[in-house]
């Protein structure tokens, strides 16, 4: 794939994200109001149980160990982001789709599942080491996020780098690091923003999530695109190397070689000619003084040598 010289992070990135999402808003919010009652249902229940177990242990006076809390919180977080990453996959791909000028539908949303495995195989081990830090340490959970917070630039990459540039888990992490090294400060500053405002919503009672949350997945496509590259991309503020210079040779006016124009044909008639025709002369002669017969038309007489003319 073709890698573009972009200069580093573009804030009106942000911007050009609200902008796309108000071309289709309508599909956008439809998207995100299914996906999350589809993780609400999927998360309801196991919460329900992890509340159950965590009950049940307190009244029987014994602590819920390891085959009790937390086998249903690493049975639940793997149910729990194998659902949320088939969705978040599809809403990748429905961002990508919107930068090639294509018609988002509903049905982009369920389309992530040819990327689920190797967007688990980025988030699982991240997702699971850290619940297994929390339930050991909160304080060390918590400590360990501010380097966590350090790693979010060169995440900004990652899935798009799956959805977008079919690359595998491993190679998607290598590539976005590589990328996002050139500006990495500025780069978790956008991705940290950018976060913040899709999930800005939830301030209003959670319904502006349905216009926020589009901006995650619009805004890392355009980074994508301007930072990456991408085929068939609109081309508005995509940092673009310059077009050649115009062939003007290929503006001059095309000349239509003039076609030979047939000879005139002669008119069937022919004009009447009044002009008499000349009579031949005779091939022989008479010398008028001698009598001698002459072979052809002279002057002077052949055998007497008189003048012709005169006689």
């Amino acid at each position: 794939m073709q890698q573009l010289n972009a200069p580093g992070v573009r804030w009106e990135w942000i911007s050009e994200a609200w902008n796309l999402f108000t071309k289709q808003w309508s599909v956008w919010v439809l998207m995100i109001l299914i996906a999350a009652v589809i993780y609400t249902a999927i998360y309801l229940p196991f919460f329900g149980a992890l509340m159950m177990t965590v009950t049940t242990a307190s009244q029987i006076g014994e602590p819920a160990g390891f085959s009790g809390v937390y086998l249903i919180t690493l049975l639940g977080m793997f149910v729990i982001y194998t659902v949320l990453f088939w969705l978040y996959g599809g809403l990748y791909n429905a961002a990508f789709k919107q930068l090639r000028g294509e018609q988002v539908t509903v049905g982009n949303l369920f389309s992530g599942g040819k990327y689920l495995a190797r967007m688990l195989g980025i988030a699982l081990p991240f997702g699971i080491g850290y619940t297994i830090i929390y339930q050991l340490s909160p304080l060390l959970y918590f400590v360990l996020l501010i380097p966590a917070l350090i790693l979010v630039g060169p995440g900004l990459f990652m899935f798009p780098m799956i959805v977008e540039g079919g690359k595998g888990s491993i190679d998607a992490i290598k590539a976005s690091i590589e990328v996002a090294k050139r500006d990495w400060i500025m780069f978790t500053l956008f991705f940290i923003v950018l976060s913040l405002l899709a999930g800005a919503g939830v301030l209003a009672c959670g319904i502006g999530l349905l216009a926020t949350a589009p901006l995650l997945f619009l805004g890392q496509a355009l980074a994508y695109r301007d930072c990456v590259g991408m085929s068939g991309a609109q081309m508005q503020g995509q940092f673009m190397p310059p077009p050649p210079p115009p062939d003007y040779r290929d503006y001059a006016p095309h000349q239509t070689l003039a076609q030979p124009q047939a000879e005139p044909q002669a008119p069937s008639w022919s004009a009447q000619s009044y002009a008499s025709t000349p009579t031949p002369e005779s091939a022989a002669k008479t010398c008028p003084h001698c009598g001698a017969t002459l072979a052809r038309a002279v002057n002077f007489c052949n055998q007497c040598g008189r003048p012709l003319r005169g006689a």
